[in-house]
């Protein structure tokens, strides 16, 4: 069964080792473009967010946390519920494939962004809040944007070339395509878990140690 799996997953990393580059790459560009933004924020918007973080931690490490975890489970859920179906009714649409990279690209400048804020204004300390809050929760949804968003281009690119391929069973591939589209959304809706119930936690040290330093 391992050998079955293995060989299969081998496979299909094989036909879709380019899709992933491009969508990689994407992410990366998006991470590296948010990381740039810090340097041409405005002082006066910079000033606003410093003063947020300040409240945030000094909130966190006192554990006067406002936000309900029950409360924030089902936003959090529902965010990644819409951005799974979204990606999936782009995947059935020949003109949907920059729409998906767009939404790539906004995950990774989220990122950039968050992350080179915080070591921007806080350095190392800045750096451990970021993987405390960041990680977590995106070694499981990263990965899983990136399955759909391979899944949702190749599909749109086989409905492009189904006229040329008649062998291409169409409702079969539809099928697939939707299926893993469910198993991103399980991966997805585990990312919100850890993101609302584990994620805090890490928080909740690093800013004690923000604020003690």
């Amino acid at each position: 069964m391992l050998a079955y799996f293995r060989q299969n997953f081998s496979f299909y990393l094989k036909a879709n080792i380019v899709a992933y580059f491009f969508m990689i790459l994407i992410l990366v560009i998006g991470i590296v473009i948010g990381a740039l933004a810090v340097k041409i924020l405005p002082d006066d918007q910079k000033s606003e967010l410093i003063n947020y973080l300040h409240m945030f931690f000094t909130g966190l490490s006192q554990g006067n946390d406002d936000a309900s975890s029950n409360n924030m489970i089902g936003m959090v859920m529902f965010n990644n519920v819409k951005t799974v179906v979204l990606m999936w009714i782009l995947g059935f649409t020949i003109i949907g494939i920059p729409f998906v990279l767009f939404i790539l690209f906004t995950r990774g400048f989220i990122i950039g962004f968050t992350v080179g804020f915080l070591v921007n204004e806080y350095v190392m300390r800045g750096l451990l809040f970021a993987f405390a809050s960041i990680l977590p929760h995106n070694l499981f949804a990263v990965p899983a944007i990136l399955v759909l968003g391979v899944s949702a281009t190749t599909f749109s690119l086989m409905l492009v070339r189904r006229k040329t391929y008649d062998k291409i069973n169409i409702w079969y591939e539809a099928v697939r395509y939707s299926m893993v589209c469910i198993m991103v959304l399980a991966v997805m809706l585990v990312a919100a878990l850890l993101e609302v119930y584990i994620s805090p936690v890490f928080m909740k040290l690093a800013a004690t140690f923000l604020t003690k330093h």
